[in-house]
């Protein structure tokens, strides 16, 4: 067999030239060109060394000029349920800036809607309003009372209901407080229709009729492909999709099936703390652990569990009060001894426990529990992790380091929310927010999310990274600031390791899976400010170009 015969049978199939392939390995090697064959790397080298590779019929993509970074790895999303609030009114800032605005749009779909259905809002966002203030039951009245109305906030930690649902639900000046959850009252102890976490909100939330689990199936596969299209123009070639239950488990599988997922899901299964699931049981019976999957396109990360709130809602828990609410310390949602033994569960089952802690009293519950579990049974390489990490103190960068615990950080709030946070933790406490210096700097792997704020998640996120800075120009805590490399590295390769894929994904070296994203300008180069203006051209999946813009 001649050498050609020879190229074309084990030869790269797809060859990238004429770039700036930045490859995220130990050395922040920089490459002209990429080969590729059957979805994998072969080699990233110069444009000679690559195209020496080629097999005579290898697709050549001409980059121009431009830059390559592994595809970005979101490690902390909620994405395809949105197919199931297709009829919900999106009540987010901008376009949406007064509480008039939001009451305008309720009763524009209540007009749409015969008496005595229920009319949902979502994504508002109190300290983006011109009102500055929340919504109440009054204001919603505005809007109908002759359809229950409930408003979720941004965030999904604390809605708004209408007099009419609060009615429906049960809820009256008699009506106690929930344990883990609160019910606002006014000083003639009167509901105002604001509802503080699940507890509370699930007392109105649980009125609403909604599909059945093969209905609601059915809706997230046939709407799916709108929601992955914009994930895919952002450069996401995977994502962490937080919290599922069967119906959106189904989904997924049922997409897989039938072609119709391009990009990559690691799946965080419904934990029993405090969400009522049974993943950790059922997947323990099973022997399923942490990295079952069906393939390279879906799999499982770990087990979803949490401790308390958010922070812009003011109901992430710490150990001193809120700046702008003296008297609030937040909400814890659970008790020590329940996430103990659910995180011992997870540990013993070895499946990973994906912990919801925002503030620094939640992560010492958290923490807590992650200490019981290693104790209980040797298991070097658990990865457990804190997802969020909003407000971290110096004694808990030593604790997580010691513990093995990684981060997944939503530093994607900095920019889009990041006014909110500087108000309620004060000058004062900003230099643990979102601490990505110090993580680096005591070991602490961290990969960074969005949990849905904001748009162009991973470029958002890595400008939040290297800048800190909000969107109304305040800096929180500028000394955490990173390098706009080590900011990629959050969103690529510390996110692969989040997963415990790093040695499959997350870098550009041979192989490796092929998932690519082809950028507009050099991030690494411009001035920081630009990096929110770039542009994803060209994402691949396995070598496969998934989305290419107009």
């Amino acid at each position: 067999m001649s050498d050609r015969s020879i190229l074309d049978e084990i030869g790269a199939d797809v060859v990238l030239l004429n770039g700036k392939v930045v490859t995220v390995d130990e050395d922040d090697s920089i490459f002209e060109a990429i080969a590729i064959k059957d979805g994998r790397i072969l080699k990233a080298g110069t444009n000679e060394e690559i195209q020496s590779l080629a097999s005579s019929k290898a697709r050549k993509i001409d980059l121009k000029g431009k830059t390559v970074l592994p595809g970005f790895i979101d490690s902390h999303e909620h994405c395809i349920r949105r197919g199931l609030q297709a009829d919900y009114v999106d009540c987010r800032s901008p376009p949406v800036m007064t509480i008039n605005d939001i009451v305008e749009a309720l009763k524009a779909k209540a007009g749409e809607k015969d008496e005595g259905e229920w009319v949902v809002g979502s994504w508002f966002d109190e300290t983006k309003l011109e009102d500055r203030r929340w919504p109440n039951r009054y204001d919603l009245d505005k809007a109908s009372s002759k359809h229950p109305i409930y408003l979720g906030r941004a965030g999904g930690h604390n809605a708004v209901a209408n007099s009419l649902a609060l009615s429906i639900a049960g809820i009256s000046k008699d009506t106690p407080q929930p344990s883990g959850g609160h019910i606002e009252k006014d000083e003639q102890g009167e509901p105002t229709g604001r509802l503080d976490e699940i507890a509370a909100m699930n007392m109105v939330r649980g009125k609403i009729p909604s599909p059945g689990p093969e209905e609601s199936t059915k809706i997230m596969v046939e709407l799916w492909p709108r929601v992955e299209e914009m994930l895919l123009s952002w450069g996401i070639t995977t994502m962490h999709e937080a919290h599922i239950k069967a119906p959106a488990a189904l989904a997924y599988q049922e997409l897989l099936k039938t072609g119709g997922l391009r990009m990559r899901v690691g799946l965080m299964l419904d934990g029993m703390t405090p969400y009522g699931g049974y993943a950790t049981d059922d997947l323990a019976r099973q022997g399923i652990r942490t990295g079952f999957g069906w393939g390279d396109k879906l799999y499982v990360v770990g087990v979803k569990i949490g401790v308390d709130g958010a922070m812009g809602s003011l109901t992430a828990a710490l150990t001193e009060p809120y700046a702008n609410d003296p008297e609030n310390y937040g909400i814890v949602r659970v008790t020590q001894e329940d996430l103990t033994e659910e995180t011992v569960r997870c540990h013993n089952a070895h499946l990973r426990a994906c912990i919801h802690a925002i503030g620094d009293w939640a992560i010492d519950i958290a923490l807590n529990s992650v200490e019981e579990a290693v104790k209980s049974m040797e298991w070097k390489d658990h990865r457990h992790r804190i997802e969020h990490a909003g407000y971290v103190r110096p004694d808990q960068l030593d604790r997580m380091k010691r513990l093995g615990v990684a981060v997944s950080a939503s530093i994607g709030f900095c920019h889009p929310i990041g006014d909110s946070h500087y108000d309620a933790l004060g000058a004062d406490r900003l230099k643990g927010y979102y601490p990505m210096r110090s993580f680096k700097e005591h070991g602490i792997v961290a990969g960074g999310n969005s949990d849905g704020f904001g748009r162009n998640w991973a470029l958002t996120g890595i400008y939040g990274c290297a800048t800190r800075r909000s969107s109304d120009g305040k800096y929180l805590a500028e000394e955490e600031a990173i390098s706009v490399m080590d900011s990629i590295r959050a969103y690529t390769i510390n996110a692969a390791f989040l997963e415990g894929t790093e040695d499959e994904k997350g870098s550009i070296e041979p192989g490796k899976l092929a998932d690519f994203v082809v950028l507009d300008r050099d991030i690494l180069t411009v001035d920081p400010e630009e990096i929110l203006q770039t542009k994803v051209l060209v994402t691949m999946v396995g070598g496969e170009v998934v989305y290419e813009a107009d």
